[in-house]
């Protein structure tokens, strides 16, 4: 159901607030900011000046951008701060394993660091959150970013399970040029795609395929599977301009099979 995906995206992945309050769970996070965010930036960035105003700005807008493409000059301009400080504070929050950035994935890998704007997502969903100021179930299940943050909980999920698997995989996201989007590319070491999409609703058309078809036009034979991850109950079959796709429940990649 939407408000226990809500409830999974609110209670994050750290392991120190899994069984705090609301109250307590806003404590732990105000003070993880306080130390973690304020105090080490500082020893990992070498942080000349006054950055805590900067970064106080910064990362809640960050947490606002959680799934969407990243345009430094545009959050620059938001905040009224230099582009250049602005990428290089994003960099080094990256370091720190608070946001992760996506490149976009072009058939040439040589050009994957320069072609194309990045997606920014925020690593843990239950601190993007508290920057965010949502404290329910309800009332994140009801906001318009409850998709972004799913998305960025799919995403890190392939990431932790990158972190076992036998094969190295690259993670990236694809938009074309006329805006048809892939959420999350995983190329496997061998070259062969699977793409996937993220979808909140608990049912799923043709047009959810949009995206995963556009890329099997660019990509061809690579794609080896397509899948959208939706918060229905069944694994459905699509076939979309001649190619086999299935919709995926998101309950599949987050609850342990018995």
């Amino acid at each position: 159901m939407r408000e226990q995906l809500a409830q999974i995206l609110l209670d994050g992945g750290y392991p120190e607030v899994q069984s705090k309050s609301t109250r307590g769970k806003s404590i732990w996070f105000k003070s993880y900011i306080q130390g973690r965010l304020f105090k080490d930036f500082e020893t990992l960035y070498a942080a000349r000046g006054e950055y805590h105003a900067k970064l106080q700005a910064l990362i809640p807008y960050l947490a606002g951008l959680s799934g969407n493409l990243l345009k430094y000059a545009s959050v620059a301009n938001a905040l009224a701060q230099n582009d250049q400080v602005i990428r290089s504070y994003i960099e080094a929050l990256e370091w720190m394993f608070i946001i992760k950035r996506i490149s976009p994935f072009v058939k040439n890998s040589a050009k994957r660091e320069t072609v194309g704007m990045p997606k920014l997502h925020m690593v843990d969903t239950g601190l993007a959150c508290h920057l965010l100021g949502l404290k329910t179930a309800r009332q994140l299940a009801t906001s318009a970013i409850f998709g972004n943050l799913l998305e960025s909980l799919i995403v890190m999920e392939c990431f932790k399970h990158m972190g076992w698997a036998e094969e190295e995989v690259g993670v990236y996201h694809f938009r074309d040029t006329s805006k048809n989007e892939v959420d999350i590319v995983l190329e496997r070491s061998g070259g062969k795609l699977i793409g996937i999409e993220i979808k909140a609703s608990a049912s799923v058309g043709e047009a959810d395929f949009k995206g995963l078809a556009q890329l099997a036009a660019f990509v061809g034979d690579r794609l080896e599977a397509g899948l959208v991850f939706y918060s229905g109950e069944r694994v459905l079959p699509f076939r979309v301009t001649g190619r086999q796709f299935f919709a995926v429940p998101i309950s599949l990649l987050l609850v342990p099979l018995a």
